[in-house]
């Protein structure tokens, strides 16, 4: 074997198919440099044009991993292989493999992540899917360089969520998942834009909503109070759980912010807390009963 490495390849080959002819393993006409019968037909309207640039698809045709990797996963990745693959130095077999075929990634990106984060493939382990991060990527320790306001918010308003990583939820680079990938709906048919309204998803403690939230979605962890409401004969039925419990979870208005003092003043000041006589402001009943109200009052 070292003397066929150092000889040329076609003297290799004649000594072979010598040493096969004289050993009877070989037919005589092999020596004899017989001609084989050809049955394919010349087609040379197949040569008319010109060569032309390689496309995508074209490279697809030997490499068809990587074209269908960029084809569905590519995001911005999706442009002429060209503008990152040097196609001659990549097929020359001549070459070293490997660096002519890999470009390096600061060629068009400038420390997208900071400049502590230089290690590119250890999380963006295939360069024709660049959103999909490997599961152990060490991301972690480098989102906040970006995300810096996201990092404040999950320390100020601690919750489960501060103690996970954050590609325990986002698997790929701006991806956000539904919230129903780990947490049970309050309700069903509950959309996730409801879950969203209340629980801002690096605070989800901190209960916030807008002034279009419907009464529907208190009701999934107020279900006693939204039935009394919801049964009253008064007029606050009509009024939704947010007129009076605004944009912050647990905000208990005063009832003279909406009624003012509609008694007498001698009534207020004998009776200053309304719900003396008004027992459950999600059930006030337009009259309240007579009997109702003396049998608080004895309590008292």
């Amino acid at each position: 074997m070292i003397i066929f490495d150092t000889l040329p390849e076609r003297y290799v080959l004649a000594g072979l198919l010598f040493i096969l002819v004289i050993s009877g393993s070989a037919p005589a006409w092999a020596l004899l440099g017989k001609t084989a019968e050809i049955t394919i037909l010349p087609a040379p309207e197949m040569y008319s044009g010109e060569p032309q640039p390689l496309t995508p698809s074209n490279c697809g045709v030997c490499h068809p991993a990587g074209y269908r990797a960029v084809k569905d996963n590519g995001g911005r990745h999706r442009f002429d292989c060209r503008k990152c693959h040097d196609i001659a130095a990549s097929h020359n077999l001549g070459k070293a493999k490997g660096a002519s075929r890999k470009p390096d990634c600061a060629t068009c990106h400038d420390f997208p992540h900071g400049r502590k984060a230089t290690r590119c493939a250890e999380c963006h382990v295939n360069a024709h899917t660049p959103k999909q991060l490997a599961k152990e990527a060490p991301i972690n320790k480098f989102c906040f360089e970006c995300h810096g306001p996201i990092r404040d918010k999950l320390a100020a308003f601690t919750s489960k969520h501060s103690k996970i990583d954050c590609m325990a939820c986002h698997t790929s680079h701006g991806y956000k998942p539904s919230c129903f990938t780990c947490h049970e709906p309050h309700q069903p048919g509950q959309p996730v834009a409801i879950c969203l309204a209340c629980h801002p998803a690096h605070m989800p403690r901190q209960v916030q909503y807008g002034k279009d939230l419907p009464s529907d979605a208190c009701a999934s962890c107020h279900a006693a109070v939204f039935a009394a409401w919801k049964k009253s004969p008064g007029k606050h039925k009509a009024v939704a759980c947010v007129t009076c419990h605004k944009n912050r979870h647990r905000t208990l208005p005063a009832c003279a912010d909406c009624h003012g003092k509609p008694h007498t003043p001698a009534h207020h000041e004998r009776f200053p807390r309304c719900l003396t006589c008004h027992l459950d402001v999600h059930d006030i009943p337009g009259n309240p009963s007579k009997s109702k109200r003396n049998a608080h009052l004895q309590e008292q």
